[in-house]
């Protein structure tokens, strides 16, 4: 496992630390007066109307809505609004700096410490026929870790100015319950005890070490040996992380998780390199920059990005200001360009609404974006991710927005936020999409249960590989796909992908883009056991069109040999989070029945 610090080297740097100041302070009126003042008028602003709004109710029956019925959103949803109007109101005081808006930063301070937990229903392991969690019950989860943070945040920002304004004893019950509820569970964690300290295997370890190191090094600055052993512990899942990703740099959870991963992981680097120093080859990394490197190569066309797991299609959680200053820190020219020239899917100077927002880091980070600077971005004809079995095919990489840009995924069904995707087709032309992948639907207690993969759009249903009797992929790492790239033909080897009872001997997947009509052909030959019925399902937010064999759908027009198309129309599903990314949904079935083998095609053609 790569070492990104000795604990000796920790404990040398930590005891010749000289404070500890992430944020620029209220008083710090050479930096706040610094930033564009139509940005600060804009926190003020956003704070006024912060300071009207009551303090949102989180009571008891909102939390037991999650163990008695699985809804998740009743408890999470007041309880983030209470963590975003103390960001608001605390930005407002930073760019005004007058004290109005000092109380109610100590009321919504007040109510969150009063808060008897801090983690999430959903992630809170409650015994059986448990509603409540019990007192000292802290597990630590993203968001006890994030409350944490918040809160030493909060202390850097104002934390003179509410000591100023008789305010100090709150400060010590900041540090306080920082210490008791967080800080000293997290002392005890050890792979037997901790999922995400043992495994490294996803998101969950690098955000966790990252609140967690930060709120240690914000409340324990004058105990450097218990830092030091804290830091020095916490790094140990980040390395985890780290090594866990492959010599490609793609994230298996897909686009939109990127930022609270290798996101999490630039700002866990960034913060160990500004408080301790060093961390200078980790900046110069090769397989770092293939992690940077990963979400420009992602981006299909104009806001779309290719859609899988548990992701969307867009960056609604685009943090720009946070993705400018990892490719400034790291020295990473594609991502810095790729966070001043995509278009911002809200109008906000940032988004409260981010659930998963450290919302201090992106609204410094926003505030100091260059305003003066669009560099080009860059494109290419076929990008190609071996480890993960990703590939994309652009007809025109100097405007992709121009012609067909269609991928396959590929990689195994044990992947972090997996759904049952493998060898799934994604189509688009002229910056429209065709054929999507549905990606992410509403969290809710079946989506992470042993129910996950019979919710359909997670199942292979969900996806456009072939369904066998009604048989698709199965779960687990063994369930996977080889791929053979030549140019612009792409051949997924599916067989190893599906479940013995699918009866299935060999199933491969070939497509073959033609760059000078930006048509693509997708063939197929499957053998398998006795006879068969064969199912596909392709997925389109445009409305089908027949005109005899063939089917108009957006700017393509499918044609199918070997297979018939049995239905197409309208899709009716009740999903709001689907509903908000992708609208209307339509559904294109193809079906063949065949005894013991089956070969066909399907052709999509510009119109």
């Amino acid at each position: 496992m790569k070492k990104f610090m000795s604990q000796a080297e920790i404990a040398q740097r930590t005891r010749s630390m000289k404070g500890f100041r992430f944020f620029p302070e209220a008083g710090d009126r050479d930096v706040w007066e610094h930033f564009p003042e139509e940005k600060r008028k804009q926190l003020i602003r956003e704070a006024e109307q912060a300071a009207a709004e009551p303090v949102p109710f989180l009571g008891a029956a909102d939390y037991m809505k999650f163990p008695r019925e699985g809804n998740r959103l009743a408890y999470e949803t007041p309880y983030l609004r209470r963590r975003q109007l103390l960001a608001q109101l605390t930005l407002g005081e930073c760019a005004e700096n007058r004290g109005r808006f000092l109380d109610p930063i100590a009321e919504m301070l007040w109510q969150i410490l009063s808060e008897p937990v801090w983690c999430w229903p959903a992630h809170q392991h409650l015994k059986e026929g448990q509603l409540l969690p019990g007192p000292e019950e802290w597990t630590i989860d993203l968001f006890a870790g994030q409350t944490a943070k918040l809160l030493s945040d909060t202390l850097l920002l104002v934390g003179t100015e509410l000591e100023q304004h008789g305010f100090a004893s709150l400060n010590a019950r900041i540090r306080y319950e920082i210490c008791r509820r967080v800080l000293k569970p997290a002392e005890g964690y050890t792979d037997d005890n901790c999922p995400w300290w043992y495994s490294g295997s996803n998101n969950w370890s690098v955000w966790c070490c990252y609140t967690l190191s930060f709120s240690a090094l914000t409340v324990w600055q004058d105990q450097p040996e218990r830092l030091a052993a804290f830091l020095g512990k916490h790094m140990i899942p980040v390395e985890r992380f780290y090594d866990h990703y492959e010599p490609d740099g793609s994230c298996d959870e897909g686009p939109c998780y990127w930022a609270v991963s290798v996101g999490m992981l630039c700002n866990y680097l960034n913060l160990i390199r500004r408080s301790l120093g060093g961390l200078d080859e980790m900046f110069h990394d090769p397989k770092l920059h293939s992690m940077l490197e990963f979400l420009p190569g992602m981006n299909l066309c104009g806001q779309y990005f290719m859609n899988f797991a548990d992701a969307e299609p867009k960056l609604l959680k685009f943090a720009a200001g946070l993705f400018c200053q990892y490719g400034l820190s790291f020295g990473n020219e594609e991502l810095k360009a790729l966070a001043l020239t995509l278009q911002r899917p809200d109008p906000a100077l940032y988004r409260f609404g981010n659930r998963d927002s450290n919302f201090y880091d992106e609204a410094l980070a926003e505030l100091a974006m260059p305003s003066d600077c669009r560099p080009a971005r860059h494109y290419h004809a076929a990008d190609y991710w071996p480890d993960r079995g990703i590939r994309i095919l652009r007809e025109h990489p100097e405007n992709p927005e121009a012609g067909t840009v269609c991928a396959l995924k590929g990689g195994h069904n044990g992947e972090s936020h997996n759904h049952l995707d493998l060898g799934h087709l994604t189509l688009f032309r002229d910056g429209r999409p065709v054929i999507i992948d549905l990606g992410r639907g509403t969290y809710t207690r079946d989506v992470f249960s042993g129910k996950r993969f019979e919710v359909w759009f997670i199942s292979s249903a969900g996806h456009n590989a072939a369904r066998f009797n009604g048989i698709g992929q199965g779960v687990g790492k063994e369930f996977c796909c080889t791929a053979k790239i030549d140019g612009d033909r792409a051949e997924y080897n599916l067989t190893k992908a599906y479940l013995p009872e699918s009866g299935l001997h060999s199933y491969r997947r070939q497509l073959e883009f033609d760059r000078g009509t930006g048509g693509l052909t997708i063939r197929e030959q499957a053998e398998f056991s006795g006879r068969r019925r064969i199912d596909l399902r392709f997925f389109s937010p445009c409305g089908p069109r027949r005109d005899g064999d063939s089917i108009s759908l957006g700017g393509m027009k499918i044609t199918c040999s070997g297979i018939r198309i049995a239905e197409a129309g309208p899709w009716d599903y009740e999903d709001e989070k689907i509903r908000v990314i992708w609208g209307d949904l339509y559904h294109l079935d193809l079906q063949i029945e065949a005894e013991n083998a089956a070969a066909w095609e399907i052709r999509f053609q510009p119109v």
